[in-house]
């Protein structure tokens, strides 16, 4: 037997073959350990998770794709552990085109009980399954029995006969790892390309087998991590995903002797060109008369090409309804998209691609991959990794990027989950330009108060805040999903009894306002015949976003931003101002970002007024200590304090 195997080691500690990886046997010093040696504060950590991926054939002569994964969790603080790793959830394909499959579900927690090891089952009918929608299912299930020091273990199968793509694996996670191992076999006629992330080196050993009425050679990579820190979230990353290292493996060529080659993907150029001629994507564009008409009478008048594309995506976004379905071909088609007003991410946007271009505008769609679906690799040209579809329109060399698929979206304004870097635009069959997905509009936060300043250092008063472009578009996602949660999500950011509280929309507008009523709430401290507080009360910034020694991931904001505060505080009768904080105005070079602080007395009001704004939606990592330095800067300009004293 020949095989390809690949050992790749991210940290340079010793592989230590003595640890015990086997299935069901938790040994006692598992159950021992008080602590990780990785992350000593570690609420919980893998003590090791296994991959075993098989591509072979089956008696019926079909390849089956076989997945066996495994892992151990060890939990050292039960009530700080993200729920998640409390419950094994299993997703499964359950489309007509990639039906999987999965058995062997198994799950354990183990404790130590007098000195021994005590095994408490998952029963069979603890596990529940779901259809979650038309292409996927799931079975889950609660680890019983767990306790401060519990070892809990899980094993599954999932099986299937697609294998144009093997699903990617994380060997990083947001807690440590011990141990994590990818095991890839397959026939070496399939010819798959790996897609690694988090910088991987290793070495090579061959050897072959036969297989049926067939020879042919297994290749069989192998990849192992040992050691891994956890990786902590952090502040403008969208995806902590992308940070981590981690594996994927597609289908890139078929080559058997005696049979004729297949290409799957060979550069980003020739899936554009497949993307062009596919049925449910380039073919999509050709024709739709039917659109003529209705076209016409939305631009009627218009006297721009700026204006008729307005007036389009407008049109687009407020007459068709997402079913929240990503993917880069269409489920319903474009007629049928236009006579029914709802389909899938492709439906809705490659519709108004077709309405632009209608029109007599260069209209053309933009391919992507969705943030939950991590970054592109550019190096690595996949059609598997694409799954979402905008549109984009030239007009005197300036390109303008839409998705009608967000009530609340502008032009050059895209929802989060398409602002993924880069896309590809394709104009024709030949050619594909590389396409940046920022965000070029304006998004503000004005947050406004009258407070009353009382003697004994509580305040009372009524508060606002005013949310538009970007954070509207957010909040009203968040909204419609769960009203109740948001709700409470957001009068979680103040630890004080509220009244009257009130989210009132302007939709037409894209603007969300808040605003409560409060009162005796925690203000300041009466000390003798003094008054001491912070001017902005409830909206201080103390807590700082940047905290990493250094970053090498690009800034994500989302959109350009500018974040307002005025309040206006009345001083109590009989006291008088002793001390007022320093205006300070802070910039980063280049003018990404800035900030203002301001304070002035006017007859018996204080009123205190700052301004963040950032001028990009997105920066490189380079800029990550400035921008560490400019919010502590910010920080302590918001922690000065007022005097008043008793006249």
């Amino acid at each position: 037997m020949r095989h390809f195997i690949y050992l790749f080691f991210l940290i340079s500690y010793s592989i230590s073959f003595a640890q015990n990886h086997r299935f069901g046997r938790v040994s006692i010093e598992e159950l021992e350990k008080k602590e990780s040696k990785i992350n000593p504060d570690a609420a919980a950590e893998i003590l090791y998770e296994k991959a075993n991926v098989s591509l072979e054939l089956n008696t019926r002569g079909k390849f089956v794709l076989t997945r066996e994964y495994e892992g151990r969790i060890k939990i050292y603080d039960k009530d700080n552990v993200n729920n998640d790793l409390l419950v094994l959830e299993v997703l499964y394909s359950s489309s007509s085109n990639n039906r999987e499959n999965v058995s062997g579900l198994r799950g354990s927690t183990y404790n130590l009980e007098n000195g021994k090891s005590v095994e408490t089952r998952v029963r069979s009918s603890d596990i529940f399954s779901e259809n979650i929608n038309r292409y996927w299912n799931s079975q889950k299930f609660t680890f019983p029995n767990v306790q401060n020091g519990s070892v809990l273990e899980y094993r599954y199968t999932i099986t299937s006969e697609n294998f144009r793509e093997i699903d990617r694996w994380f060997f990083q996670k947001e807690i440590p790892v011990i141990y994590s191992e990818f095991k890839f076999k397959h026939p070496d006629m399939f010819r798959f390309s790996p897609d690694i992330r988090g910088g991987i080196s290793g070495r090579t050993i061959r050897g072959g087998e036969a297989s049926h009425d067939y020879t042919f050679d297994y290749e069989t990579t192998t990849f192992i991590y040992e050691n891994l820190p956890a990786l902590d979230r952090e502040a403008f990353v969208f995806n902590l995903d992308n940070l981590k290292a981690s594996i994927r493996f597609e289908l890139m060529q078929f080559a058997h002797a005696g049979h004729m080659s297949e290409n799957y993907a060979t550069s980003w150029e020739q899936i554009g060109k497949d993307l062009m001629r596919h049925s449910n994507f380039g073919g999509q564009l050709a024709g739709n008369n039917f659109l003529n008409d209705p076209v016409q009478q939305i631009i009627a008048n218009a006297e721009t090409d700026e204006e008729k594309m307005e007036r389009i995506f407008n049109y687009a976004k407020n007459n068709f309804s997402w079913n929240n379905f990503t993917g880069i071909t269409t489920e319903n088609g474009i007629r049928n998209t236009f006579n029914n007003k709802s389909g899938n991410v492709a439906d809705i946007n490659l519709l108004l691609v077709s309405m632009l271009q209608k029109a007599g505008l260069n209209a053309s769609p933009v391919v992507s991959s969705t943030v939950s679906n991590l970054m592109l690799n550019y190096s690595f040209p996949s059609i598997t990794s694409l799954n979402y579809v905008i549109a984009a329109v030239d007009i005197d060399n300036t390109t303008y990027l839409m998705d009608a698929t967000e009530r609340y979206s502008r032009i050059n304004m895209l929802p989060m989950r398409a602002l993924n870097h880069r896309g590809f635009k394709l104009i024709s069959e030949n050619q594909i330009t590389e396409t940046p997905l920022l965000n070029y509009a304006m998004s503000t936060s004005r947050k406004t108060a009258l407070v009353n300043l009382n003697p004994d250092g509580t305040i009372s008063g009524n508060f606002s805040e005013n949310r538009d472009s970007y954070f509207a578009m957010n909040d009203k996602r968040r909204q419609t999903s769960n009203p109740k949660q948001f709700e409470e999500r957001y009068l979680n950011n103040y630890n004080f009894d509220i009244d009257n509280f009130r989210i009132d929309e302007n939709e037409e507008r894209g603007m969300f306002r808040y605003s409560f009523q409060f009162e005796n709430a925690p203000g300041g401290n009466a000390i003798g015949d003094k008054i001491i507080f912070n001017p902005l009360f409830f909206t201080q910034n103390k807590t700082p976003m940047f905290v990493s020694n250094n970053r090498n991931y690009p800034l994500e904001f989302g959109t350009l931003m500018a974040l307002e505060k005025i309040f206006r505080i009345k001083i109590p009768e009989g006291y008088k101002v002793e001390s007022l904080p320093e205006s300070k105005t802070f910039v980063v070079e280049g003018n990404v970002a800035g900030y203002s602080y301001n304070v002035e007395q006017k007859d018996d009001m204080i009123i205190v007024s700052t301004l963040y704004q950032i001028g990009h939606s997105t920066l490189p990592f380079s800029f990550y200590e400035p921008m560490k330095e400019f919010e502590l800067n910010e920080i302590n300009a918001e922690a000065q304090q007022i005097v008043l004293v008793k006249q």
